[in-house]
C-alpha cells in the first residue's frame, strides 16, 4: 500500500494542473531552466548553422558584386570608400535579379533552420515544464513535428511587419527625391519631418505586434496549431493577461539590453570578454526565456506542470 502510495505521489509531482502566480512562474521556470541547461543546444546549433549561411551567403556577394568585367576578383582594400560604394551600386544595378534570388534563398533558408530549431526548443521547454527533464531527442521530435508551420508563422508575421511600411509612404511621396536626402543628410529637404514621424510609428508598430504575437510560436508548438489558429490563440492569449506577458516581454529586453550594455562597456579592451558576452543570449537568456514564455502559456492555458515539492508530500496521508 505504501509503495503504491509513493507512486502516486510521484504521478501527481511530475505532473499536475495548476494555476501559478507571476512570481511562482519566474522562481520554478528559472529552477526548470536550472535543471535543463541542456535547452541552450537548439540555439548553439541555430546560430552556428546561421553564422556558416552568413559568411557563405556574403562570400557570394561580394563575388557577385566586386568582380570586374575581365572576371577576376578586386580587392576592396585597394579601393577607396567612393570607388566602393560606386562598385557596390553599379554590381548590385546589374545583377539585380540575382541579387534579389539570392537575397530571398537565403533569408527563406535561414528562416526555415530557425523554425527548426525554435520549435525544437520550444518542446524541450514544455517536456521540462511538464516532466521536469528534457532531453536532445525532444528537439528532435518537436523541430521534425513543427518546423514547416512554425516556418509559415514566421513568414506571416514577417508580411505582418511589412504592412507597418505606409507609415512611410507619405513622407516618402512628401520628400521626393531620396538621393538627396542620402547624399547629404545634414540638407534641408521637405517632407523630411513626415518621413521621420512615419519612421518612428513604423517602429512603435514592429514593437506592438512582437508584444501582441510573442505567445504564438509558443500555442502553435505547445497547441499544435496551425500558422492562422496560432496567431489567433497567441493575440487571444495576450489580450487575456497582459500584464504577465508584458512583464516577461520587459524582462526578456531588460536582459538583452543589460547585457549588450556590459558587453559595449567592460569588452571594449577585451576580445575574449567580448565574445563571451555576445554568447550569454544564445546560452542563457534566449533560453531562459523560452522556458518562462512556455511555463506562463501552461499555467494560464491550463496545462500539466511538474512540481518537485509534490514528492515531498507523505505517502501515509492518502
Amino acid at each position: 500500500m505504501q509503495e503504491k502510495c509513493k507512486s502516486i505521489a510521484l504521478i501527481i509531482g511530475r505532473s499536475r494542473h495548476m494555476y501559478e502566480d507571476f512570481g511562482t512562474i519566474l522562481n520554478k521556470g528559472f529552477n526548470s531552466w536550472i535543471r535543463n541547461l541542456n535547452i541552450c543546444i537548439p540555439f548553439i546549433l541555430n546560430f552556428l548553422i546561421n553564422m556558416i549561411l552568413y559568411f557563405l551567403f556574403f562570400g557570394l556577394i561580394g563575388i557577385l558584386l566586386f568582380t570586374s568585367s575581365t572576371g577576376s576578383i578586386i580587392d576592396p582594400a585597394t579601393l577607396s570608400e567612393e570607388e566602393i560604394v560606386t562598385m557596390v551600386w553599379k554590381g548590385f544595378s546589374e545583377n539585380l535579379g540575382l541579387s534579389l534570388v539570392l537575397i530571398l534563398g537565403f533569408y527563406l533558408f535561414a528562416t526555415f533552420v530557425q523554425s527548426f530549431f525554435t520549435a525544437g526548443a520550444i518542446g524541450m521547454a514544455k517536456k521540462a515544464s511538464e516532466t521536469g527533464d528534457a532531453g536532445f531527442y525532444d528537439m528532435l521530435v518537436s523541430g521534425s513535428k513543427n518546423t514547416f508551420r512554425l516556418f509559415l508563422t514566421f513568414l506571416l508575421i514577417t508580411l505582418l511587419l511589412l504592412v507597418g511600411i505606409i507609415f512611410i509612404v507619405p513622407g516618402a511621396f512628401a520628400v521626393g527625391d531620396m538621393s538627396t536626402l542620402i547624399e547629404n543628410p545634414e540638407a534641408s529637404v521637405n517632407g523630411v519631418a513626415a518621413l521621420a514621424i512615419g519612421v518612428i510609428l513604423w517602429t512603435a508598430y514592429i514593437i506592438i505586434l512582437n508584444l501582441v504575437l510573442s505567445l504564438c510560436r509558443y500555442a502553435l508548438v505547445i497547441d499544435e496549431l496551425g500558422p492562422l489558429e496560432a496567431l489567433s490563440e497567441g493575440f487571444r492569449f495576450f489580450t487575456n493577461n497582459k500584464l504577465d506577458v508584458f512583464f516577461i516581454w520587459i524582462i526578456t529586453i531588460g536582459l538583452a539590453l543589460i547585457n549588450s550594455f556590459v558587453s559595449e562597456f567592460a569588452g571594449s579592451g577585451s576580445i575574449m570578454f567580448a565574445a563571451i558576452a555576445s554568447l550569454v543570449p544564445i546560452v542563457i537568456l534566449e533560453p531562459l526565456t523560452a522556458v518562462l514564455w512556455t511555463r506562463l502559456y501552461l499555467t494560464r492555458k491550463g496545462g500539466k506542470l511538474y512540481d518537485p515539492s509534490y514528492l515531498l508530500s507523505d505517502p501515509d496521508s492518502f
